[in-house]
């Protein structure tokens, strides 16, 4: 017995009407009465009589029915515990940010994808840039977030932002005086950064070669907005984001675009030769378009 047949047999019960049931069925109206006509047959019955309006149930249809809506719905709860379990053998994808970047970026993307499809599992990773891009190139990885400079012929890269670098400053530091400062202003200037694991770092490293500039670099993991709070030197500056600029309470602090060589670029990247889900595709979709609707917190190191 067809599951698909007892549900054309509720609907034909409940509107009284081939042509209204198979309307709503998304089938024809000879669909309809086959398939009808092959449940009686199966049952050695007759369901339905012809009426000047429609149809009418027999007394044997009127009687079967709460037993056919009982089928229906234990069908039904049977789907959704199939469809449960499958969900949960699926394999979460993994989704890896370059050190720092989650730092200078807007990550309720995936919280928001998340929200919209529970069903869909993550595992959220923080590796050095290095290792995020070997892990994708392994497939070990799903996506990774990168920040420029590395081989873009390696991936399906997807840009997601354009921006700029800037600086924490001391007022009464000489280069405070001015609305933007040029990165080659920072040689042999003293200033806190991030580790060399960092890709934003990495990013700083790229500018000072690309300007032969040789700042004196004051290494800080977390880039250390306790140092830039309590400061009263005027000789340190330190590589910010616009978020970690929200965290700075130092009244004594301005906040200053560098202008870069090059401007820092944020991608989404994938594999080229891995097969993608419908579960990744959509991710990846989701992504490149919410960076294109929302105002994009600029990255910056």
């Amino acid at each position: 017995m067809h599951m698909r047949y007892i549900e054309s047999l509720l609907t034909l019960y409940d509107e009284m009407n081939i042509s209204k049931a198979s309307q709503k069925l998304f089938i024809s109206q000879q669909g309809l009465s086959r398939q009808i006509q092959t449940l009686e047959k199966e049952l050695g019955t007759i369901l339905f009589k012809r009426a000047k309006t429609g149809v009418i149930p027999t007394d044997i249809c009127i009687k079967l029915h709460p037993h056919f809506i009982q089928m229906h719905e234990n069908y039904a709860q049977a789907k959704d515990l199939i469809q449960h379990h499958s969900t949960n053998l699926k394999k979460p994808i993994t989704i890896a940010f370059a050190y720092g970047i989650s730092r200078g970026l807007n990550t309720e993307v995936i919280l928001n994808f998340q929200l919209e499809n529970p069903d869909v599992r993550f595992k959220i990773k923080e590796w050095s840039k290095k290792k995020c891009i070997d892990k994708l190139l392994e497939n070990e990885a799903d996506i990774a977030f990168l920040v420029n400079p590395f081989d873009l012929s390696l991936f399906e890269t997807h840009l997601l932002a354009e921006g700029y670098m800037y600086v924490a400053i001391h007022k009464n530091h000489p280069l405070a005086i001015k609305e933007t400062i040029d990165f080659s202003q920072l040689d042999g200037q003293t200033i806190i950064t991030g580790s060399e694991d960092n890709a934003l770092r990495e990013l700083f490293d790229h500018y000072c070669q690309l300007t032969d500039s040789h700042p004196n670099i004051m290494f800080s993991s977390s880039y250390s907005l306790d140092i830039i709070n309590s400061t009263t030197e005027n000789v340190i500056m330190a590589t910010v984001t616009p978020i970690m600029s929200e965290k700075i309470t130092n009244p004594n602090i301005k906040i200053i675009r560098l202008m870069t060589p090059e401007p820092g670029n944020l991608y989404c990247c994938t594999s080229k030769n891995r097969k993608k889900s419908k579960d990744l595709l959509c991710v990846v979709d989701f992504i490149k378009h919410y960076f294109s609707t929302i105002k994009i917190i600029k990255i910056n190191s």
